[in-house]
């Protein structure tokens, strides 16, 4: 977006397009974070540059960097290094948005076990009235058919938090993987808070 042609931005359009107040520019330049205008008086422009600018400071102020940092980031970067950043900022903040947005792995799980106990218990089944067992003799004899062993399912075990442990099937642990890590990675940010 060019908005340095021959007029440039005034500065109620560039706060505007920053999504600031006129005020807050003013403080950004008494602050040495933003430059002034190309001109001075009735006349006074801003342009693509002032703008990246402002949007990265915003970006970077939201992010609760103090203003003697963004004065010392911001000091030496050149036009094309400043908006090299905002995009990398801009990405940044569309990831976490999305992150925000997704529905995390404690979410999944508490949703999980609350539709568990909600779930009416299965009842055992009952022959029916009219249901006739077989006659003995055409029952296999338990020595002379054993029934064979099923073999166990190989599994992965995680341990989550001391105590807690998660349990896989070997199948089911690589088509779930993504989730396993997101849980992993969700207990581990836990435990770190708790320990911090």
């Amino acid at each position: 977006m060019d908005v340095s042609g021959e007029r440039g931005l005034s500065i109620e359009e560039l706060a505007d397009r920053a999504g600031v107040s006129v005020r807050t520019v003013r403080y950004y330049i008494s602050q040495g974070l933003l430059l002034g205008p190309a001109n001075r008086g009735k006349y006074a422009s801003y342009d693509d540059d002032h703008l990246a600018r402002l949007q990265l400071i915003r970006r970077l102020v939201d992010q609760h960097v103090p203003l003697a940092e963004l004065r010392e980031r911001l000091a030496h970067l050149s036009s094309e290094e400043l908006k090299a950043l905002l995009r990398q900022e801009e990405r940044h903040s569309r990831a976490l948005d999305q992150a925000r947005a997704e529905r995390s792995p404690r979410d999944h799980v508490s949703r999980l076990l609350a539709r568990g106990r909600t779930r009416p218990a299965v009842p055992s089944w009952q022959a029916p009235a009219d249901y006739q067992r077989a006659p003995a003799q055409h029952l296999p004899s338990p020595a002379a058919a054993p029934l064979p062993l099923a073999q166990p399912e190989p599994v992965q075990r995680w341990e989550l938090a001391p105590g807690v442990e998660l349990y896989a099937r070997a199948d089911s642990a690589q088509q779930y993987a993504q989730l396993i890590e997101r849980l992993l990675e969700s207990a581990r940010d836990e435990l770190g808070r708790d320990s911090g």
